[in-house]
């Protein structure tokens, strides 16, 4: 067996992730009776409700794309920002214990936390777009690189907000009170069971600063061919994205002292 003298820091960063990974993935599945299924269960439910709501005009609620996935293709999205921001909050709190070991930081500990979310967020949307082509609904496939991309600056955007939240949870512990308060609103502004075309002009002002707006939108001109997606902006996304990452690598740095030490 290597010892710690023997490994190069990349080998022994990647051996703290894995950890952490496999740690992280007992404590969000094992709990629950229904275990790893609860990944496809969860969008699954969301899906089925807007469903349920929106086709009683019975008819497609965005004409070329069923509705099935275009609900799923603003759910999922959403769901990993939203765990994101919740895991971010309690990150340190959650695994305090184990920086007593010098080797791991809470860095780490947000890193796996969002790296298993996105992980999660991957296989969900993929097994239940081919569960429902496989139920024969399904539509054209558009862009493969646009969503590689896509996907790619969100993880950076969901990583560089973990940060940030990270050290907000240990600074303000109250903060997790109020996290519905700013996640649910964003629910219904962030495109998730709309189009932005269908939105009134003078709204699109306000609801285009929202960088969640950009992901979906994008993401849904990625997946489906009839999608118009005029409304994606790449460059503000990626601009977005690689800001939060940067404030929220500034905030841990600043902090990373006091969050390892915090009582």
């Amino acid at each position: 067996m290597e010892s710690s003298a023997q490994r190069s820091v990349w080998q022994i960063q990647r051996d703290v992730i894995y950890a952490l990974l496999v740690r992280e993935m007992k404590t969000r599945f094992g709990k629950w009776r229904l275990g790893y299924a609860w990944v496809l269960i969860e969008p699954s439910l969301h899906v089925l409700v807007l469903v349920a709501v929106f086709s009683l005009a019975g008819r497609d609620f965005y004409p070329g794309v069923p509705t099935e996935l275009f609900m799923l293709g603003g759910i999922v999205p959403f769901l990993f920002f939203n765990h994101c921001f919740n895991k971010g909050l309690a990150a340190v709190e959650s695994n305090k214990g184990l920086f007593n070991y010098r080797q791991l930081r809470p860095f780490d500990a947000v890193l796996s936390r969002t790296f298993l979310e996105y992980l999660i967020y991957l296989t969900s949307l993929v097994v239940l777009l081919g569960g429902f082509a496989w139920l024969g609904i399904s539509t054209r496939f558009n862009d493969f690189l646009l969503l590689v991309v896509v996907n790619l600056l969100f993880f950076c955007f969901c990583l560089g907000l973990g940060m940030a939240l990270c050290v907000v949870g240990v600074k303000f512990p109250e903060a997790a009170k109020f996290s519905p308060m700013i996640v649910r609103p964003l629910y219904f502004m962030s495109g998730v069971f709309f189009s932005l075309e269908q939105v009134p002009k003078e709204y699109h002002s306000f609801l285009m600063w929202n960088p969640l707006l950009h992901v979906i939108e994008l993401t849904r001109e990625g997946l489906f061919a009839n999608y118009h997606g005029v409304f994606g902006n790449l460059n503000y996304l990626g601009f977005s994205s690689i800001s939060m990452l940067a404030f929220g690598l500034l905030c841990y740095r600043s902090n990373w002292r006091d969050l390892v030490t915090s009582r």
